[in-house]
């Protein structure tokens, strides 16, 4: 494509201590006609105070009420008019000349996303079995369809996040809404790409490892179900996630509760459809570029 217009959006709440060590990272790697947004999710920790007195060029989008991560990143999303959004974690620090390798990928205009390579992660192996699974792809020399964009660290082609209506807040405060929105830009018949050119470090910092972990536990493997129960639309897979249910229902009694708050979410579920079939996605992600 053109030179597109560029953009990079950090979601922050009660983040100061973390955009003081990754901020300046941003700005200096991420070039000088990139615009730099930070959506601040009602901090209370001076931040948007401190931005205005040392970063006078960054934009900072306030909420007056705690939204959690997905609907910030939606905010940022909103009053963006870029071509190609940059969506940065506060705790992630991007490396030098890391959009040059990036952005290539979006001369295929089918291309939604390109997604980062984490220092210490990689791209996400899929697989099915009674659910999707993932762990890390243990080959980093080339870069890979992957399922989905990092939401810590991707860049994503906003006319096509507009199409797709962008993050699915019912996953909100966060997790799995970043794979969901993966998923159904396959199933629509676009592709994304893991980078292992476009370096960043994310320090795995954020306000979620200050949360409850039970209470994230809990959001964490909701979000899990409501992905399956949303996105997957294969009769054979789903049949394969009802076994899978029982099955893990009967030895972990506990999981019921996760069942229950998935149930309790479901009413607002919408149903993905697309052109290409949840198998065909399975065959597509993992493999390297041609």
């Amino acid at each position: 494509m053109n030179k597109p217009k560029l953009e990079v959006i950090i979601p922050s709440i009660n983040g100061l201590f973390l955009l003081k060590k990754h901020l300046p990272e941003a700005i200096a790697f991420s070039g000088k006609d990139t615009a730099i947004t930070v959506v601040d999710d009602d901090s209370v920790d001076g931040t948007l105070d401190y931005l205005a007195a040392n970063f006078p060029k960054v934009k900072c989008l306030r909420q007056d009420q705690n939204l959690g991560f997905t609907k910030s990143v939606n905010h940022g999303f909103g009053e963006s008019s870029a071509d190609l959004v940059i969506l940065l974690n506060n705790d992630v620090s991007p490396k030098k000349n890391y959009l040059a390798s990036a952005l290539k990928h979006f001369d295929h205009d089918r291309t939604f996303a390109v997604t980062l390579d984490e220092t210490t992660s990689s791209w996400p192996l899929v697989s099915w079995d009674g659910k999707l699974q993932y762990i890390r792809g243990e080959d980093k020399t080339a870069p890979r369809f992957s399922a989905w964009a990092s939401g810590g660290s991707a860049i994503f082609r906003k006319s096509i996040w507009d199409e797709l209506g962008g993050f699915d807040e019912i996953y909100s405060p966060g997790y799995w809404e970043d794979i969901d929105i993966g998923w159904r830009a396959w199933k629509a018949g676009y592709q994304i790409i893991w980078e292992p050119k476009a370096l960043v470090e994310h320090r795995h910092e954020s306000s979620f490892s200050k949360l409850d972990q039970n209470f994230v536990s809990l959001v964490k493997q909701r979000n899990e179900l409501i992905f399956n129960w949303k996105n997957i639309s294969d009769p054979d897979l789903r049949h394969d996630h009802f076994l899978y249910l029982l099955r893990h229902t009967l030895i972990h009694p506990g999981y019921l509760k996760v069942v229950f708050a998935a149930l309790k979410a479901y009413p607002q579920v919408k149903k993905t459809k697309g052109i290409i079939t949840d198998r065909e996605v399975l065959a597509l992600v993992n493999q390297p570029l041609a």
